[in-house]
C-alpha cells in the first residue's frame, strides 16, 4: 500500500524483544542524515499504539505528517528547516476502541459466551507471538492452548479457574511489573484473591449535574439516564465470566505496556543515540500515540546524561500509560515514584513535554477501573484524576502535588496563544485539555494537535542546563 507522506519517510521495525529488526532500514536513516548534500535539520519520531499491522501505522504517520506540514508551513520560525520522519514500527495488536472501553453489553456477565473467552485468548497469543510482524515466525508457548480450552469449564470450575491463573501469569515478564497499575498484585496476589477481586461489580462514577455522562463516565456506552446512569448498567461488569475478560484484557494490556518499554529502551533509545552521535545538530522531535507514548517516554527515559542526546520535543497523545508515570512519590496519597520521573527530574528533554488528555477517550481508561479491582477497591470516580489508577491520556500528568512542575492549558484552535510559545523551559510537562477537538482515543489527526506540535518546535529554549537555542 502507498502513502502520501509530506516529508521524506524512513521506517525502522523493532521486534517483540524490542530490538531493531533490519539494519539496513537504520543504514538507509544514517545516509540520510549525514549526506554531505545536507541531511535533515529536523527529524519528526513518531511511535504509534495498538495496530495490528505496518499499514495502520504508517496511515497513522502520513496522516499526521500532512496536517504537521500545513502547520510548519504557515509559521514563519520554521521557514528554510528540513524535514524527515523517522517512523518506528512495533509489534503490537489492534483493538477497536469499543472493545477497551470497560463497559457495554460484552462486558455484562449475562453477554460474555465462552467463544468471546477464547477469542480473547486468540487475541493475546497473536499479540504474545508477534504474529504477522518483524520477528513474530516463532509459536506461541503451549499454554495458550490449553487456556482456551479450559474456558469451556471456567464459570463452574473452581479449579479450571485456578488452573487459568497459574498458567496465564509465569507468561508475562515481570520486571514490567508496577504499583502504578497495581500489575505487581496481577501478578502476585493469590489466585483465589485476584479471581475474588476481578469478579466484584462496580458502580459508575457519580456524574455531577450539567455534565455530559456519557462523556465523563468511562462505562458508559451511549446516553444514559439520569445521574451516574445508573439504569443503563445493572450488574455492572461483575460476575465469573466478565471477571476472565478482565484477567485477559488485563493481560494483554500488560503485555502490550511491558514490550513497549522495551521498544523504547531497546530500540528507540539506541537510535537517538546514534543519530545524535552522528550529527549532534540535528533537533528530533518525538510523537507518541497511545502505548506509544510508553514507547517514547521510556526511549527519553533510558537517554545517557548531557544535553547532546535530549530531543527538543516531545509530544503525548492520549498516552496509555499511568497519570502518574512523571510523578515524585507520596506516601501520603499511596502514590509510588513514577516510571518515568527522570525525565522531568534531570531535564531530559530540551523543550516542553505536550500532554493531551480528554475524558472522551474512554480506551485509555480501561486497564485503570480494573486495576482498581485488582487492588480491591470498588469505590466510584474510577479512573478519573482523584483515582490512583487514572490514565495519562484522560487525565494528563497527576498532581499538582506530585508533578509540580505541570502546567495546566488548554489545547487549542489554529492561531491560539500558548505560554511556551514564547520561551520554554526544559522538559516542563503540560496538560492539555483536548475536549473540543479529540473526541475518542484515535481522533488525532487534526489541525489543532499539529498547531501545537509546530509552534512547540519554533519555541526558543529559555534553560537547558545553561544553554539558550531554538
Amino acid at each position: 500500500m502507498q502513502f502520501d507522506f509530506a516529508y521524506p519517510y524512513f521506517q525502522v521495525q523493532m521486534t517483540r524483544d524490542g530490538t531493531v529488526f533490519d539494519q539496513n532500514e537504520v543504514n538507509t536513516l544514517m545516509a540520510s542524515v549525514t549526506a554531505q548534500a545536507g541531511g535533515p535539520s529536523d527529524l519528526i519520531v513518531m511511535s504509534h499504539g495498538w495496530n495490528n499491522n505496518t499499514d495502520d501505522a504508517k496511515g497513522l504517520y502520513a496522516g499526521l505528517s500532512r496536517f504537521i506540514k500545513q502547520q510548519v508551513d504557515a509559521n514563519a520560525k520554521l521557514n528554510g528547516r528540513k524535514y524527515a520522519i523517522v517512523g518506528i514500527l512495533w509489534p503490537s495488536k489492534k483493538f477497536e476502541d469499543e472493545e477497551l472501553i470497560a463497559s457495554g453489553a460484552a462486558a455484562l456477565n449475562e453477554a460474555i459466551t465462552t467463544e468471546d473467552l477464547k477469542a480473547r485468548v486468540r487475541d493475546m497469543r497473536s499479540l504474545y507471538a508477534a504474529s504477522g510482524w518483524p520477528g513474530g515466525s516463532e509459536p506461541a508457548p503451549a499454554e495458550f492452548d490449553e487456556i482456551e480450552k479450559l474456558m469451556d469449564d471456567i464459570e463452574d470450575d473452581p479449579d479450571a479457574q485456578r488452573r487459568v491463573v497459574q498458567l496465564l501469569r509465569p507468561l508475562l515478564p515481570k520486571e514490567a511489573a508496577s504499583s502504578e497499575d497495581a500489575s505487581d498484585r496481577f501478578l502476585n496476589d493469590s489466585p483465589n484473591i485476584l479471581l475474588k477481586n476481578l469478579q466484584k461489580s462496580l458502580n459508575p462514577p457519580p456524574i455531577s449535574a450539567g455534565s455530559n455522562a456519557s462523556s465523563l463516565d468511562p462505562f458508559s456506552t451511549g446516553t444514559v439516564s439520569g445521574l451516574g446512569g445508573a439504569a443503563s448498567f445493572r450488574d455492572v461488569l461483575g460476575g465469573v465470566k466478565a471477571g476472565f475478560m478482565h484477567m485477559l484484557n488485563y493481560a494483554t494490556y500488560y503485555l502490550m505496556k511491558a514490550r513497549a518499554g522495551d521498544v523504547g529502551v531497546k530500540g528507540v533509545a539506541p537510535l537517538l543515540v546514534k543519530i545524535r552521535t552522528a550529527r549532534p545538530d540535528v533537533r528530533i522531535h518525538m510523537v507518541g500515540h497511545s502505548f506509544g507514548c510508553r514507547v517514547t517516554a521510556a526511549a527519553v527515559n533510558a537517554l545517557p546524561a548531557g544535553d547532546q542526546f535530549r530531543p527538543d520535543t516531545v509530544v503525548l497523545l492520549q498516552g496509555a500509560f499511568s497519570h502518574n508515570g512523571f510523578a515524585t512519590a507520596n506516601q501520603t496519597d499511596g502514590i509510588d515514584r513514577g516510571a518515568f520521573r527522570d525525565v522531568i527530574e534531570k531535564q531530559k528533554v530540551r523543550g516542553p513535554i505536550l500532554i493531551t488528555y480528554t475524558r472522551n477517550d474512554k480506551a485509555v481508561g480501561v486497564a485503570y477501573p480494573i486495576a482498581s479491582r485488582v487492588n480491591g477497591v470498588t469505590a466510584a470516580a474510577l479512573g478519573d484524576e482523584n483515582d490512583k489508577f487514572g490514565g495519562l491520556g484522560s487525565n494528563g500528568t497527576q498532581t499538582g502535588t506530585t508533578t509540580v512542575e505541570r502546567m495546566v492549558g488548554t489545547l487549542l484552535e489554529v492561531g491560539g496563544s500558548y505560554p511556551f510559545a514564547t520561551g520554554s523551559k526544559s522538559s516542563v510537562p503540560w496538560n492539555l485539555k483536548a475536549d473540543a477537538f479529540i473526541k475518542d482515543h484515535s481522533d488525532i489527526q487534526n489541525a489543532q494537535v499539529a498547531y501545537v506540535f509546530a509552534t512547540a518546535m519554533a519555541a526558543p529554549v529559555i534553560q537547558v542546563a545553561g544553554r539558550t537555542d531554538t
